[in-house]
């Protein structure tokens, strides 16, 4: 039975990839502590335990893989890589820079004192600075390249994902706790959720346990006004403004006078026994803010229109930079309440002063009609739909890896993007392009997912497959000390970038976390630091020097190869 087994494994490797990756993401979700393998590192670990059976997977499978990862990598964080070019993300970008660049150079200094060749070199370099697509990047170079004797390329390369391994398993872990449990004592502060509570403050986000969710849960209400209370006689405009000056937000849209069903306009004034429908957050109606107003009545009828929930991407110029708040003064938005921001994939925190970018996805509730209008003020609608325009995909995909093929000679050396590196360059150029035109090139996310992790996992799949046969045997000739350079090359760096952001920018030490997580690229880091901040503001760190990260770490790859052959 069992040779039967071995024997359909080997002679259909396509069974032998879908087992990994099933396997994989099982292994994925084992977690200690609150801190998971994830999926990536749970393939590969799978794929090695598969490879035990000697199972040969053409090259071409994993290269595909690969490329279509490295696009919808760059597909996903284009935007954000462009608009941190600006004005107001260049602090953010050039500690990123930074800190990449220390990285790189901690983990050649690290490789050359241990005495390690491009592989190891590698595996080193993707596993400390927890950047699963070095492997990739770093694969190609070893084979594209010039300077390395052909009979060991293959050993160059079966060392990549040993490495990569060793450093990443620890070094995942070792960042997360770091940057979680000591980093901000190291940044002189003496609370991380104080200092994440005095800028919820500032950005006007409430996390208090009975504030929090009723501020993102919308309520429509009926009120009849009572003689002599403060809507009775008033303008729909001046009570509005009112309960903006007691910062909250209420808007009175549709009323009934006797027999009558109106929508109200900004100068519409309402009389004594009218009823009125209220929008308002819940903690508002909570707060008693419409008792001075009138008695809360059932009229189903007079709330019966249409209200629509719509995702916008933030395209225009003009709404770069504003807040919820300053964005709800301008007369087309005055019933419309945003419910979400996504930047680069990650919820922001929401608060009414909360910065909105462009390339953020913010999600929109109000009356149809008036979000249909207001809409195009800000951005492009993201309708619902499956469809994937892989036109669109096909030919980023397509020219990056044009562009990737040319290379120059550096110090005896043929250095060039790569295929892979060109679709990652591509794919921000076309993210970028996507979020200043909607309407081009529909990659939803579940498509995108699909491409970027499953893509990913797929190639590390094959990958730990492949190298599985030496696996065990390199593990033990080059464990322990790669453990080890590995701590140095994951904690090095981060060091020197929190030091910097404190005493170059004065960042408080959430934005300073966020941002260090972001540039290592350590989702497992994010989800702790926000875990034991109590809170989500970190995240306004993360973002931009997330997208930087993955691009320059990714390139290296390459460069690391360059500098060790």
């Amino acid at each position: 039975m069992w040779s039967w087994f071995v024997d359909a494994l080997r002679q259909h490797a396509e069974l032998a990839i879908f087992l990994t990756m099933a396997l994989g993401f099982f292994i994925g979700r084992i977690g200690v502590k609150g801190i998971v393998l994830g999926s990536v590192t749970g393939t590969l670990l799978a794929g090695v335990l598969i490879g035990q059976l000697d199972i040969t997977i053409p090259d071409l499978v994993k290269t595909v893989a690969f490329i279509g990862f490295l696009f919808a990598l760059g597909f996903k964080v284009g935007p954000q890589f462009f608009a941190g070019l600006k004005k107001t993300g260049i602090p953010q970008v050039i500690i990123s820079v930074v800190g990449c660049v220390i990285g790189l150079l901690i983990a050649w200094g690290m490789a050359v004192l241990m005495g390690y060749g491009p592989g190891w070199g590698a595996g080193l370099l993707a596993g400390g600075l927890t950047q699963s697509a070095v492997i990739g990047v770093a694969t190609d170079a070893i084979n594209a390249s010039t300077t390395i004797p052909d009979d060991m390329k293959q050993t160059y390369v079966n060392q990549i994902p040993v490495g990569y391994a060793v450093c990443y398993l620890f070094g995942t872990a070792a960042a997360a706790y770091f940057l979680s449990q000591l980093a901000w004592r190291f940044l002189g502060s003496k609370s991380l959720v104080g200092d994440s509570k005095a800028l919820e403050k500032e950005l006007g986000t409430s996390f208090d346990p009975d504030d929090a969710p009723a501020y993102r849960r919308l309520e429509r209400r009926t009120y009849r006004i009572t003689a002599g209370s403060e809507l009775a006689g008033t303008a729909v405009k001046d009570f509005e403004a009112l309960a903006a000056s007691r910062g909250r937000r209420i808007f009175l849209h549709r009323y009934r006078h006797g027999d009558t069903a109106a929508f109200t306009t900004p100068e519409t004034v309402l009389q004594a026994g009218d009823v009125v429908t209220v929008t308002a957050n819940h903690a508002d109606f909570i707060r008693g803010e419409m008792t001075a107003a009138g008695t809360e009545v059932d009229d189903p009828q007079l709330l019966d229109y249409d209200i629509e929930t719509l995702d916008v991407a933030i395209t225009r110029k003009e709404a770069d930079g504003l807040t919820p708040s300053q964005l709800a003064e301008h007369a087309e938005a005055r019933d419309l309440f945003i419910t979400r921001i996504m930047r680069a994939g990650i919820e922001m925190p929401l608060g009414r002063n909360t910065p909105i970018r462009v390339g953020d996805t913010v999600t929109v509730q109000g009356p149809r009609e008036l979000v249909e209008r207001a809409v195009p003020k800000v951005g492009e609608p993201l309708r619902t739909s499956d469809e994937t325009d892989f036109s669109f995909v096909g030919l980023g995909i397509f020219l990056g890896g044009l562009i990737g093929i040319p290379t120059i000679a550096i110090a005896g050396a043929d250095i060039g993007l790569t295929t892979s590196g060109g679709a990652l360059i591509m794919g921000l150029i076309f993210g970028w392009l996507r979020a200043k035109h909607p309407t081009w090139g529909r990659f939803p996310p579940a498509a995108e997912w699909l491409m970027n992790t499953g893509g990913l996992c797929l190639f590390v799949g094959i990958t730990g497959i492949t190298a599985g046969p030496n696996f065990i045997s390199g593990l033990k000739q080059e464990g322990v000390s790669l453990l080890l350079a590995g701590l140095v090359v994951t904690l090095v760096p981060m060091f020197v970038t929190l030091a910097l952001g404190k005493l170059i920018y004065k960042w408080p030490s959430p934005i300073n976390l966020g941002v260090t997580a972001g540039t290592f690229t350590t989702t497992a880091s994010i989800g702790a630091i926000t875990d034991a901040a109590k809170s989500q503001v970190p995240v306004l760190g993360y973002t931009v020097p997330y997208a930087i990260g993955n691009t320059l770490l990714t390139i290296w790859g390459t460069i690391i190869v360059a500098l060790l052959s």
